[in-house]
Order: structure tokens, then C-alpha cells, then sequence
């Protein structure tokens, strides 16, 4: 006690029992006119850590978006702490007064602080898609805002697919990043394996990915983590025992000309939307976008508050039910729309799998009733009918054994398009083909 209030005069700030952070440290240094050094900040934190840990108290830490009761409360980044806190019907900017604690990383930069009116439909102007697809697009918008990483929140992936000259790379990074979380980094590569994912997740509220032509199917499974929230563990480097957890959430978007995503289970999880091509006469430079852009931001960043107010965190469905509310529009329109999206991407994923395909293929041609048999003689039946040289592709099931492992993974999304798939255990295995009962 006696070395740390010795410290502390020596600094000229008050001991350790009173307020006590690396900014008093450099206003004290301002004041003395002696320049603060980094190992007095380094020490003090170390101090201020260890005294935490040894008090025990915790406080949950969030990134951009914070919960509240009654709303959330998003973190513009800038100098001044600006926060606006968001609940229903009220859309306020606080610089003091809040209890969430937020951090910031060397990368991020500022939202643009909200104008005192905001009309969400600015934006469309902005965005090459169609009537639906817009309004979807701002669905995804708001609820990606509205959405803090807590464990109920379900982040739905949105894929942007366009050929080339769509803006794809211009539409992440002049519009979906500025106006949900802006930062030097920009549209990114996607990480080579699952631990820089994770890592860059921890970081960011929003990632959006380049350019995407396929990925590992290890590297789906990890999107799909992303989405809905979970960890990955590792060796603790330099040990043999301990155990490294990296938590991975984040809202994603992932843009690419191909088609790309072939893994049903991650089509579940996507919004697909397709760029329409930017007419040469309609063209404009970066510049000339950006310039109207930024004056119509503050309107824009306005109106997405406006409607992002949840009393409650509402799945993605229940979200655009409420925008059916709030644009008066038909009951379930918004919501439609959403489903028939899911279905035509689901569908794009089956026929991108050799397999999946193949069934889709197999199922058109059957009667009513159905086709019913073994492993093997469906195994037999589609090698037969797959084009030549199909079924000697890697991705084509090498035997029964294989096929039955491949199908049960694919039932729920070929349930999507109405085919069904039963496997049966007995005596003797059978696989069941026919159309969706609807009882």
C-alpha cells in the first residue's frame, strides 16, 4: 500500500482506492508537463486487472451492439463516446449515463451520427436489385443492426451473387459496412482456416468476404458456427494440457460471381440475392457514389434506427413480419418472399451437389407412390443414370454404406423442394423416395 501511494504521487494522480485508469495517468502527465510513459499505462493496467480478479466482479464487454433493457445501444466509435440508444418508438444520442461497456479495436472507424429525421428508403437508390430483394436486403439491414452478439441471436448469411460490374465489392463496402460497422479493413479475403475466422470474428460485428468460388466443406460448417454462435477449441500453445477457446459470432456476407454455396446446410442458414447488371448510361465513378452517399447517410443511418427497435430479439422471420407492420404492408408478404428466397438457394445448393442432384433428377420421374428399396439397388439405379463418368467423382458416394451417410445429411433441404427421403433400419435397410406429405 505504502509503494503504490508513493507511485501515485510520484504520477500526481489519487492511489488506487479512487478512480484509477491509464487516462488519469496522461491528464496527470499533461498537467506536470512530464510526458506519460508507456510502462507507467502497461503497470497500471497490470495493477487494475489484478485488482479486478482478485475482486472478482465481472461485466459483460460488447462490440458496436449492446443490449439494454427495453432496446440496444450501438457504439458510433467516435472521440466523443458517442452511443444512440435505441427502444421502441425513441431513437436518442447519449455521451453519458450508460451502463454498457464497449471496446474498440485499432481498425474501426465512426458511424455517421443519425439526422433528426431518417427515411430508410434513401437507400435503395443505392442498391442494384429488385423491388423484393430491396426490401428483403433492408430487412437484413436492420435486423443485422438491431442485433448484439448475445446466444439467442441468429445471424442470417447474406450472399450477394452478381457477374461482374454488379458492384458486389462497392455495395460492402460503401454501403453494408458504413452503415453497420465501418472499418479500415474493408471487404476481406476469406481466412484461410477456422482460428482466423474466429479470431477476426471477435473483432467485428459485420464481415464481408470477396470474391467467393468454393471453400472446404470444414470451412461451411464453421460459417454455419458463425451464424448462430458457438466456440472452437485448440492446444493452448506452448502446453500440453490446457485448452484455447475461441468464440465465433458474426453477422457474415459473402459475395462471389459463381454459385458457390453447394452444402445444403449453409443454404439454410443464407439470404441469396442477385445483382442486377449497372446499365452503362447509370453507371457512376466511386467518387461520384460515395459524395452522394455520404450526404444521404446521416438520413439513411437515421431511418435504419427508426425501425430497428426491438423490446424483444426477433428471429429473422418475426423481424420482417414486423417490417410488414411498419411499411402496412399484406400480412406474410415480406415473409414469403423470404421463403421462396430460401428455397430457390437451397434448390441452387442441391443442384451444385453431384448427389443431391442426381436424387432431384431420380424423383421427378417416379410415380405417386413412390419408390421404395435397398441401399445398394438405389445406389445401383443412380450410378446407372448419372451421366458418364459421374460416378467415379469424388463427390459421387463410392458405395451403399457411403450413399446412406450422404442422404441422411440431405433430407431436410430436398424436404424444401418436396421430395422425401425415409431411411428405414431392420432386418433389411430400405430407403424410401417420394413427394412431401403434408399431414
Amino acid at each position: 500500500a505504502e509503494v503504490e501511494a508513493r507511485r501515485a504521487e510520484e504520477i500526481g494522480v489519487e492511489p488506487l482506492d479512487a478512480a484509477y485508469t491509464p487516462e488519469l495517468v496522461v491528464a496527470a502527465a499533461k498537467r506536470t508537463g512530464r510526458p506519460a510513459k508507456k510502462a507507467d499505462i502497461t503497470e497500471l493496467n497490470e495493477q487494475l486487472q489484478s485488482r479486478a480478479e482478485a475482486a472478482g466482479l465481472r461485466t459483460d464487454v460488447w462490440y458496436r451492439v449492446a443490449p439494454t433493457p427495453g432496446g440496444i445501444e450501438i457504439d458510433l466509435g467516435d472521440h466523443q463516446h458517442t452511443r444512440i440508444k435505441i427502444a421502441a418508438g425513441k431513437v436518442d444520442a447519449i455521451n453519458s449515463g450508460s451502463e454498457a461497456v464497449f471496446f474498440r479495436t485499432p481498425f474501426g472507424q465512426s458511424l455517421v451520427m443519425p439526422a433528426a429525421e431518417g427515411n430508410v428508403r434513401l437507400l435503395q437508390k443505392y442498391v442494384n436489385l429488385d423491388a423484393i430483394s430491396k426490401v428483403l436486403f433492408i430487412g437484413w439491414l436492420t435486423y443485422t443492426l438491431a442485433h448484439p452478439k448475445v446466444a439467442s441471436t441468429k445471424y442470417v448469411i447474406l450472399v450477394l451473387q452478381g457477374n461482374q460490374g454488379s458492384g458486389k465489392t462497392s455495395l460492402c463496402n460503401n454501403v453494408i459496412l458504413r452503415l453497420l460497422d465501418p472499418t479500415s479493413v474493408g471487404v476481406q479475403v476469406l481466412p484461410a482456416n477456422e482460428r482466423e475466422l474466429a479470431i477476426a470474428s471477435q473483432n467485428a460485428h459485420v464481415l464481408c468476404f470477396d470474391n467467393l468460388r468454393d471453400f472446404r466443406q470444414s470451412m461451411a460448417d464453421k460459417l454455419c458456427i458463425a451464424s448462430t454462435g458457438g466456440a472452437i477449441t485448440s492446444r493452448q500453445l506452448y502446453s500440453d494440457a490446457d485448452q484455447h477457446v475461441l468464440h465465433l459470432h458474426v453477422a457474415l456476407v459473402l459475395n462471389g460471381i459463381h454459385s458457390f454455396i453447394d452444402q445444403p446446410d449453409l443454404a439454410q442458414r443464407c439470404l441469396q440475392l442477385q445483382l442486377v447488371p449497372i446499365a452503362e448510361t447509370s453507371r457512376k465513378s466511386e467518387r461520384q457514389l460515395i459524395d452522394e452517399l455520404e450526404a444521404d447517410l446521416p438520413v439513411i443511418q437515421r431511418g435504419l434506427s427508426d425501425v430497428s427497435h426491438p423490446e424483444r430479439m426477433y428471429d429473422f422471420v418475426q423481424w420482417l413480419a414486423a417490417m410488414e407492420l411498419v411499411d402496412d404492408a399484406p400480412p406474410g408478404a415480406y415473409q414469403q418472399e423470404y421463403s421462396a428466397a430460401l428455397r430457390q438457394g437451397q434448390l441452387e445448393s442441391l443442384q451444385e451437389n453431384l448427389l443431391a442432384a442426381a436424387i432431384l433428377d431420380f424423383a421427378e420421374g417416379l410415380p405417386e407412390s413412390g419408390w421404395t428399396g435397398t441401399p445398394a439397388e438405389l445406389h445401383a439405379e443412380l450410378s446407372e443414370l448419372a451421366p458418364m463418368g459421374m460416378s467415379r467423382s469424388r463427390d459421387w458416394p463410392a458405395n451403399a454404406i457411403a450413399l446412406s451417410k450422404r442422404l441422411r445429411g440431405l433430407q431436410a433441404s430436398l424436404l424444401t423442394q418436396g421430395v422425401r427421403v425415409e431411411l428405414t433400419r431392420g432386418k433389411v435397410r430400405t430407403i424410401t423416395i417420394g413427394g412431401a406429405r403434408h399431414d
